[in-house]
């Protein structure tokens, strides 16, 4: 047998297909870090890389319901808001939670943890919010659990901006640590790529995907509508909960402010630009976005072009993206990839070349010895 690298939208069945669908989306994981880490060591665009990585991990979080699913969900910054109030607190020094959250109640005021656990809180927060929000909202369907989810995303916003005792409120919540590093952005990266992996091309994530193409079918099958929709649900709130408690282990300070509509918008368009049924295309989307805001970006701050200075109108970044968006929604609505992803499927060695092949039974040609001139 010989390994392939191959850009399926299926997967070979079996344990060793999904081995190789997991693989084939780490190798891309792998290839993203390694040009991530080249550009890591300019100092200019160290801060870009580590916002690239955790962009990345909450676009395969909203892939992972998005994609397998099919709802369309504007709530998911609510379940990275979450994850980083809530990371960012349990990572927060005691002396500084006296200081900052004076009002913040005993169990959560006495302990501080370290990177990896206040990853972990912050995944389960998140997690446990869709778990108890789930039930109701994956019981719609289409346009309107679309905007349920956007109402999840202004309750959290609003329970956030009131809760002063756990949140400062509206005021930015500062002194969580800056223990955001490249080796914990990408090694989380690649920990949610293969899990969001193994989900897709388990038996979960294939209901889930039977429920989104022919859910009628699916139900008539046995398959639970609730039950594969909530799985997904809860696992993808885990992935944008790790996002949430990394990005707050970066910026220190952050308010409610800080996840809402912007963040969604940026979310939606680097899923929809690199294809929102596959992580390869979540991965792809993020990288070309990114790029694209950081060269608007510097364009906006001003570049000479031929002894010239060029100056764009602040806020262009976002026009240039919603160009893009349209251009994609018109021309290519799947995306760069589509639902394609890189996998690694094995091969069978190609038979020896004996001719051409003879019917079952019969009989092999008789040689005489005598040439065909001899009659």
């Amino acid at each position: 047998m010989m390994l392939r690298l191959a850009l399926r939208t299926d997967s070979p069945p079996g344990l060793l297909g999904r081995l190789g669908a997991t693989a084939g989306a780490l190798l891309a994981a792998g290839v993203v870090t390694l040009l991530g880490g080249l550009l890591f060591m300019a100092p200019t665009m160290a801060e870009i890389v580590l916002l690239f990585g955790i962009n990345a991990i909450l676009v395969i979080g909203f892939q992972v319901f998005v994609g397998n699913t099919g709802i369309v969900s504007f709530g998911h910054v609510a379940f990275m808001a979450v994850g980083a109030y809530a990371g960012g607190i349990a990572a927060m020094p005691v002396l500084d939670k006296e200081i900052t959250l004076p009002d913040l109640p005993g169990p959560l005021a006495g302990f501080a943890v370290g990177f990896v656990p206040a990853l972990l809180i912050g995944g389960g927060a998140a997690a446990l919010l869709a778990l108890l929000t789930g039930p109701a909202l994956m019981r719609l369907s289409g346009a309107a659990a679309s905007i349920a989810t956007l109402g999840l995303l202004i309750i959290v916003s609003n329970v956030l901006a009131q809760a002063t005792p756990l949140t400062r409120g509206p005021q930015s919540l500062f002194s969580v640590p800056e223990n955001t590093t490249f080796a914990g952005v990408y090694i989380s990266l690649a920990a949610m790529v293969a899990l969001s992996a193994w989900f897709k091309w388990s038996g979960a994530g294939l209901r889930a995907r039977a429920v989104r193409d022919q859910p009628a079918a699916a139900e008539a099958a046995g398959v639970s509508v609730l039950r594969a929709r909530l799985w997904a649900f809860v696992l993808s709130a885990f992935i944008t909960g790790v996002a949430g408690a990394l990005y707050a282990q970066l910026l220190t300070a952050f308010s409610p402010g800080s996840f809402y509509i912007p963040q969604l918008v940026l979310v939606v368009a680097m899923a929809i630009v690199g294809g929102i049924g596959g992580i390869s295309g979540a991965l792809l989307g993020t990288a070309v976005v990114t790029v694209l805001n950081e060269l608007l970006r510097r364009v906006e701050s001003g570049v000479s072009v031929a002894g010239v200075d060029v100056h764009a109108p602040s806020g262009i970044s976002f026009a240039a993206l919603g160009v893009a968006l349209i251009l994609m929604l018109r021309w290519r609505p799947a995306g760069l990839l589509g639902a394609a992803e890189v996998q690694f499927e094995a091969r069978p060695p190609v038979p020896a070349d004996d001719g051409p092949a003879r019917p079952a039974g019969a009989v092999p040609p008789v040689t005489t010895g005598r040439s065909p001139a001899e009659g």
